[in-house]
């Protein structure tokens, strides 16, 4: 997500949670959005350069594939354990479990956290559950597993439907794949 977007998704949550607490309401857009200095700093510490422009630019370039010529350092994602839903949530509403006045806080990083969640990854743990980790057409359990998804052709099922969804195993995906045309 963009911070723009954190932004105005903190904001409104904001004034929808508290329309007459206004401090409250602040606390909610600040931690909704500035839990994204993590990436600066994450930025930094791998590039040297502590200009937010620069990370800015970098985020951009960093989703896109390296053209033909470009020999630009690339640092992998910037995310740290902290936008891990996992670890900062229990923190966090523990935390304001043991001083209400965190709240507001709790609720913005959660807002942050849910609109940053990969929700594909949902989608794949019910394949994972469905297939209890076995490959879905050979039964192989040693090698590498993946869920994929249209099996069912383009304009016949939704991506998110289970039924369109299998976890094969490298060989089966590449198999399918070459009896489908693809050639990788």
């Amino acid at each position: 997500m963009r911070f723009r977007s954190h932004l105005i998704a903190s904001s409104i949550a904001a004034v929808m949670l508290y329309p007459r607490a206004p401090w409250r309401a602040a606390l909610v857009v600040i931690a909704g959005t500035i839990i994204d200095v993590d990436h600066l700093v994450l930025y930094a510490s791998r590039s040297g350069d502590t200009n937010p422009l620069g990370a800015i630019q970098y985020d951009r370039r960093r989703v896109g594939r390296p053209t033909t010529g470009d020999t630009r350092p690339r640092y992998g994602p910037l995310r740290s354990v902290i936008h891990n839903p996992l670890v900062t949530l229990p923190l966090v509403w523990g935390a304001a479990r043991l001083v209400p006045a965190l709240t507001p806080l709790a609720q913005g990083l959660t807002l942050h956290l849910a609109m940053d969640t990969p929700w594909k990854m949902l989608l794949d743990l019910r394949v994972w559950r469905r297939s209890g980790g076995i490959c879905e057409r050979c039964g192989e359990r040693r090698r590498s597993r993946q869920v994929y998804h249209h099996i069912i052709p383009k304009d016949g099922g939704a991506i998110w439907a289970l039924e369109n969804r299998v976890l094969w195993c490298e060989r089966c995906a590449k198999a399918v794949r070459k009896r489908q045309g693809f050639t990788s």
